[in-house]
């Protein structure tokens, strides 16, 4: 299936302005191949299609493929290369499987009936054929200045590397060619990335699409913030990369983001049709329009909605039509083809991931519940499947962390939901979540109190956390331990866990670490990892109990079985040095694998010392330098320290001051402590001419990958 989306620049649609003569020309294509036979995906049509959308909405004229067979592959090529010169900013994403051969990374056709080698061979594409098809010509006039953005966001699962030696998991990092060209990896070399719940969308599709939304936004700082987004959202699991150099950096051009704006909705008693309004204020499909105008005929925007859905009715049944909005224009091709790419992203496939990455990231749930008298299908509603929260006791769907929540379809689907039901508090929860989310705290404050007010303890956890954190308004530790008190009590262990940190350390009331010890123990025994691990280290501590390192390592074991990776790291470091335990070298190496495998920053830095004290890290280098980058890419900027020790001093590698000052300068950047002397070591065994070249490197590093 083929698509054209010319820009969609949305806002009112009694707006009417032209583009500017010589405005800088935006174009985009975009691939997502998910009906392979042989190993179909998820979300990848969904992913294209949600990235299509957000990149329409910030200025592209966009091209979407969808389910490309090999033997058009080529003439697809040819035609984004064409299409793509001239352009100011070109970007280029494909969703879909990857892979390695022979140490070079291949994208696959979609027309794979069985999983042979010589199959595969025959339907592979080279990221180069990519590459050189999108490379701007010599003589193109733009082609200095211009901008390309080769975004890969694959590698969901791995059903290759077993097929034949030649293949392998993952993909490396090719270097990206000419300069002005980046290549975005949705996750680190040789690594698998998640496809997301089935019926929602991965990682990387919903952390740049929220990017594209932001205003004012560069390319670089989309790409540091995705980066970011995706790294807390599969807690450290998948860790996006991007290679390549470029001079410029130019913004997107959203109509509008996410954010609600204040003056538009109140937050005293908002009309529930104009918070949902600006979740699909951007609509170009007529079902969803009837579905608002029927819902909320009240709400302030019913005329826009209204003449929003006319326009669209006329233009799409006369082909002469463009319907004319702020910056731009949709003609009657494009409002057709949108539609058709709603049924592609609507699209269910059958599925069940091939893959080590924890399974509850994925939605393994039926495509259709039991009609059965009093169960689960009289209670779930799409608002459950987008919006339910890990740490909600009360939820009755698979939970969605934060980071994987589609933010614009859960909005819609809770806000219909709650206009049919309006005093189902864990509706009122859920949508005020999604509200939290969206950064509208006022809003979610209000949704969260209606919801609190019918004793529903995850809206009062939440309420705490808002209050604790500064959500809205200043940091309140008297508000955040009332509303924690009242969830405590009606037993959310969440909630009695951080009743607990807060006695410990005196925020909202006196610190009495033994009363916290008392909260923590209520928790742990209900089965709460958090509160098991937390209470394990007061014992190791000795802090509102008698110190008690064999309790500690028993509460970590506990935890850890319970997936805390914390608690896993904690017995890696326990086994080495003996707490509560006989010293295991084997053991916590095993335990420091584990922490690494779920997830933790801490747990490579630690394993990585312990391989250079004991001399294995002699036998194996590289793998000390990748534990050490680990850590720093997962946040514990200490990595980047560590690594400039080992090459300053020549430990385990040949000492090199440009990579010790390089990892340094990183350390500093990243305000890590004790750097100070190192740098002054690795700086005077360089010219200055090999300090200007380093620093440069560390600028494309923190621009493009962040610190």
């Amino acid at each position: 299936m083929i698509l054209k989306l010319l820009p969609t620049l949305i806002v009112a649609a009694s707006l009417v302005s032209t583009l500017p003569s010589q405005a800088a020309r935006f174009e985009a294509a975009v691939i997502g191949n998910v009906r392979y036979p042989a190993a179909p995906l998820a979300n990848a049509a969904r992913d294209a299609s949600s990235v299509a959308a957000a990149l329409a909405e910030a200025g592209f004229s966009v091209s979407a493929y969808f389910d490309v067979e090999r033997a058009s592959m080529d003439s697809i090529l040819a035609e984004i290369g064409e299409q793509f010169r001239g352009a100011d900013l070109s970007v280029f994403y494909y969703a879909g499987h990857a892979f390695q051969y022979n140490g070079q990374n291949q994208l696959l056709a979609v027309d794979v009936d069985e999983l042979t080698a010589e199959t595969i061979n025959e339907k592979r594409v080279p990221l180069t054929s990519i590459l050189e098809a999108t490379t701007p010509e010599k003589d193109d006039p733009g082609s200095v200045a211009s901008l390309r953005l080769i975004i890969i966001d694959a590698c969901r699962n791995d059903p290759f590397s077993s097929i034949d030696d030649a293949f392998s998991q993952g993909l490396s990092f090719e270097e990206s060619g000419d300069a002005q060209t980046l290549i975005a990896y949705s996750t680190s070399a040789g690594e698998l990335a998640f496809d997301g719940p089935r019926g929602g969308n991965g990682p990387y599709a919903l952390a740049f699409s929220r990017a594209l939304r932001r205003k004012g936004i560069t390319v670089s700082q989309a790409l540091r913030s995705v980066r970011r987004d995706v790294r807390i959202a599969t807690e450290s699991l998948q860790i996006p990369w991007v290679v390549g150099s470029t001079e410029t950096d130019p913004q997107f051009k959203p109509a509008f983001s996410d954010t609600i704006a204040r003056e538009t909705v109140s937050a005293r008693a908002p009309k529930l049709g104009d918070v949902v309004w600006w979740f699909l204020r951007n609509e170009l499909t007529a079902n969803t329009l009837s579905d608002f105008i029927s819902a909320f005929p009240g709400s302030s925007f019913i005329d826009q909605a209204s003449q929003r859905l006319r326009d669209i009715q006329i233009v799409r049944s006369d082909t002469s039509r463009q319907l004319v909005l702020a910056n731009g224009a949709v003609s009657s091709a494009t409002i057709l083809e949108l539609e058709r790419a709603r049924t592609v992203f609507e699209t269910q496939v059958g599925f069940q991931p091939d893959t080590d990455i924890p399974a509850e990231l994925f939605r393994i749930w039926p495509d259709r519940l039991p009609r059965v008298e009093n169960g689960l299908a009289q209670l779930v509603t799409r608002c459950d499947m987008l919006a339910s929260d890990p740490a909600d006791p009360q939820r009755v769907a698979p939970p969605i962390r934060g980071g994987l929540v589609n933010i614009r379809e859960a909005a819609r689907a809770c806000g219909f939901r709650l206009n049919e039901d309006p005093e189902n508090p864990r509706i009122l929860f859920q949508f005020g979540r999604v509200l939290d989310l969206a950064g509208r705290y006022d809003l979610a404050r209000y949704y969260y109190l209606r919801a609190s007010g019918q004793g529903y303890s995850a809206a009062l956890t939440n309420l705490g956390f808002m209050a604790i954190k500064g959500r809205g308004g200043d940091v309140d530790y008297d508000t955040a331990a009332a509303y924690y008190r009242q969830a405590a009590q009606l037993g959310n262990l969440r909630a009695r866990t951080n009743v607990g940190t807060m006695f410990v350390k005196g925020q909202g009331m006196d610190p009495v670490p033994e009363e916290g010890v008392l909260w923590y123990r209520l928790a742990s025994g209900m089965g709460w990892a958090n509160a098991q691990n937390a209470l394990a280290d007061l014992y190791r501590k000795g802090r509102g109990v008698k110190k008690d390192e064999v309790a500690a390592a028993a509460l970590y074991h506990l935890a850890a079985a319970n997936g805390q990776r914390a608690a896993m790291n904690s017995l890696g470091r326990s086994y080495l040095a003996g707490w509560g335990v006989e010293p295991d070298r084997n053991k916590s190496h095993l335990w420091f694998q584990r922490a690494i495998a779920a997830g933790d920053r801490f747990a490579p830095v630690f394993f990585a010392r312990d391989l250079i004290a004991t001399g294995a890290g002699s036998a194996d280098p590289d793998r000390v330098i990748d534990l050490f980058k680990l850590s720093a890419d997962r946040g514990f900027r200490d990595g980047y320290r560590e690594l400039a020790r080992l090459y300053l001093d020549g430990v385990v590698v040949p000492a090199d001051p440009i990579k010790a000052y390089f990892n340094a300068r990183l350390a500093e950047i990243g305000k890590v402590k004790n750097i100070e002397k190192i740098l002054a070591r690795a700086r005077n065994q360089l010219t200055e001419g090999q300090i200007a070249v380093i620093e440069r490197r560390v600028e494309q590093q923190r621009r493009l990958n962040g610190i």
